[in-house]
């Protein structure tokens, strides 16, 4: 397993560190990226309480029009870009921004934004993709990637509240089900990871009695959509936030989301 630690790297001095190019080099190659002290411990904690009041008591253990189930007691909703939601250090941070801009491109969009949210004795996922291929597996397994997950913990992603794993190089498979043992890490409030939409991975069982939120981000080349986990859920925007908020924003956090505007 590979992680980066980002610890001691100034944020706009991030592209051009050792640190970042190491990511890179991880995510082109074997599908992933693990990337330690992104964002301050303390943040995270306060995001983490700010969900639990606005988004966690109202969750309920199935499915409705602005939640998908994912999985045994695991469900996808949609976060909107206001209070601590709207940081730039989460939702546009330097050290992810800079993996997104070298694996996609300077133009690469955050296609979706909102959290997954596994229950107490939620079961393990089975192995998928969170999106399908291009084209046939053939060339897919060749090209480089058209859209990559950001994910961030808001509580420690371990054996006991769950974690993902992954299966390092199964986005580079011509065909299913090529034997590589996966990895399973632990992943601390304020690191995060990253991997290729067309890798094969699988959350874990939450053995907690907690609630385990994830925030995630879809970030993509700018003409793709995620034509599977919206199907049907006109209510779910992708990425949502008030009239006037893309005003305040810096010129590159704007880009990022000014597709939705």
């Amino acid at each position: 397993m590979i992680r980066v630690d980002c610890q001691g790297v100034a944020p706009e001095a991030a592209a051009a560190s050792e640190e970042i190019r190491a990511a890179i080099a991880c995510f082109v190659k074997h599908g992933y990226a693990i990337l330690d002290h992104v964002v301050p411990a303390e943040k995270i904690h306060a995001l983490q309480q700010e969900f639990e009041q606005d988004y966690g008591r109202s969750l309920k253990r199935e499915e409705d029009d602005m939640s998908k189930e994912v999985g045994d007691a695991r469900f996808m909703i949609p976060l909107r870009l206001a209070k601590g939601f709207a940081d730039t250090a989460i939702f546009a941070n330097p050290y992810v921004v800079a993996v997104v801009h070298a694996v996609l491109e300077q133009t690469a969009i955050l296609e979706a934004y909102g959290a997954v949210v596994s229950f107490p004795g939620a079961k393990a996922q089975p192995n998928h993709h969170d999106g399908p291929h291009l084209f046939g597996a053939e060339i897919s397994a060749l090209l480089p990637a058209h859209a990559l997950t950001f994910a961030l913990p808001l509580v420690e992603m371990n054996e006991s509240h769950g974690t993902t794993t992954l299966l390092p190089g199964s986005h580079r498979w011509r065909r299913a089900g090529e034997d590589v043992e996966g990895i399973t890490p632990t992943v601390p409030t304020g690191s995060c990871m990253l991997w290729d939409f067309r890798l094969v991975h699988s959350g874990t069982a939450n053995r907690s009695t907690v609630q385990r939120p994830m925030l995630y981000g879809t970030y993509s080349r700018p003409w793709y959509r995620d034509p599977v986990n919206f199907r049907g859920k006109r209510r779910m925007r992708r990425v949502d936030f008030d009239a006037g908020f893309l005003e305040t924003l810096p010129e590159d956090a704007r880009r990022l989301i000014s597709h939705a505007a």
